[in-house]
């Protein structure tokens, strides 16, 4: 009788370590999906971030390289002369 005492209280000695243990486990992976999620927010964010990043990076080559290639008095003429165009449009419009 006393190694069936002995035996049923290591069982439940067991079983009580099992629980606590899956216990344990069940929290730590409530956390990893919590952090998981928060990472993933991250992530997006941080991608949209990056598209932002080369938008304006190529905005800023294509303005670098007009301005290589051309001298500000020519840039400046340009403009006038674009301006004068639509002034035009707009008086023909007007008649």
């Amino acid at each position: 009788m006393d190694s069936f005492l002995s035996l049923y209280n290591q069982v439940e000695y067991k079983i009580k370590q099992a629980t606590v243990r899956y216990q344990e486990c069940k929290k730590e992976n409530e956390e990893l999906k919590a952090e998981n999620e928060r990472l993933q927010e991250e992530l997006g964010r941080l991608k949209l971030q990056l598209q932002e990043n080369e938008e304006k990076y190529k905005l800023v080559t294509i303005t670098k390289t007009i301005l290589n290639k051309e001298d500000k008095k020519d840039i400046k003429k340009e403009i006038n002369d674009l301006v004068r165009e639509i002034d035009n449009c707009i008086e023909y419009l007007g008649k």
